[in-house]
């Protein structure tokens, strides 16, 4: 099946429209969780990313939450549910190298391992994707990146200093 016919199915199937009520947000969610698997089909991403921006277009007007990526969600439910990374990694089967990496910022949080993390925890998946907020995506990383990237200088004793210090 193309990409362009199963996109169409899954339109018709959820028929996607704007979120104006709590009815039409859990509605909603429970969509996203439904289509939520790993490794999805390039049909089922595109529709997850345009039924993720209806309930995020909907979650900011009405449940405003401050900006938390994805290392700051997964810290905050870990010190709520009082649980260590590792018994999270040993519940999920998500390496615990991966979820060092996230907490540490070097790494985001694959939509495989956001469905994992969201069942763990209860909540749905998509608090884990983070739109725009990869810590490489930050001006400041890339600028940290680029200094260290030139070897001898003292941008680069500076960055390897701040790191050991």
């Amino acid at each position: 099946m193309s990409t362009a016919t199963e996109y169409r199915e899954l339109l018709v199937r959820f028929l996607p429209h704007p979120i104006r009520s709590d009815a039409d947000y859990r509605r909603s969610l429970a969509q996203l969780e439904r289509l939520m698997v790993p490794r999805p089909s390039a049909a089922r991403s595109q529709f997850i990313e345009v039924l993720a921006t209806l309930v995020e277009r909907y979650e900011s007007r009405d449940y405003p939450t401050p900006d938390c990526d994805s290392a700051d969600m997964l810290r905050n439910l870990l010190d709520a549910k009082g649980v260590s990374p590792a018994s999270v990694a040993k519940a999920t089967k998500i390496p615990p190298a991966t979820i060092s990496n996230v907490l540490a910022r070097r790494r985001g949080i694959s939509k495989a391992n956001a469905v994992l993390l969201g069942k763990f925890f209860g909540v749905s998946a998509t608090v884990f994707l983070d739109a725009g907020h990869h810590p490489l995506r930050s001006p400041n990383a890339r600028s940290r990146m680029k200094k260290s990237s030139v070897k001898g200088t003292s941008a680069e004793k500076k960055v390897t200093a701040t790191k050991s210090g």
